[in-house]
């Protein structure tokens, strides 16, 4: 059985709202098939409760803890830099270090759940890459930019440009 690196966005369980019953549905299906290592966070300290449930389907597995308000404030520092928000409300220096790791051992399929997790994979020759977009963010954004007033239509319209 080969070995497959597999980035979620949110831990992908319990499977009981729409992303991570489709994240949890598409590790268990790669598990079948790969040694999977997963990373993931986890926004909600209760799901900790869970890892085990998760790491009884994966050779390897990284969790990390992203606070949603700390996450909201680092990712103003896409303002700065002109980029989508999402990619520093989704940057973790311990996960990229981790995604190294697993990488340097050889890994080469990789399977990336949400376009906020492709950063970690990104540019890097010869690993075989499949993304699963779970949403069209930038439609989502749009949407959102729609039903909004300034300032906030302004942050979505830009998200979804971005």
């Amino acid at each position: 059985m080969d070995d497959l690196l597999l980035l979620v966005h949110r831990i992908p369980y319990p499977p009981n709202k729409g992303d991570k019953i489709r994240s949890y549905h598409l590790l268990r299906f790669l598990a079948a098939r790969y040694r999977v290592r997963l990373g993931a966070f986890v926004d909600d300290p209760a799901d900790c409760a869970h890892a085990d449930a998760v790491r009884a389907l994966c050779a390897e597995l990284c969790l990390r803890p992203l606070d949603p308000r700390r996450a909201k404030l680092r990712s103003l520092v896409g303002l700065l830099r002109g980029e989508a928000l999402t990619l520093p409300y989704y940057r973790d220096r311990a996960l990229a270090r981790w995604v190294d790791g697993v990488l340097a051992q050889g890994v080469r399929r990789v399977v990336v759940f949400s376009s906020a997790m492709a950063q970690y994979v990104l540019d890097r020759p010869g690993i075989e890459l499949v993304t699963d977009f779970c949403d069209v963010d930038s439609d989502k954004w749009r949407q959102y930019a729609q039903a909004q007033r300034w300032p906030q239509s302004w942050i979505y319209r830009r998200e979804a440009e971005r």
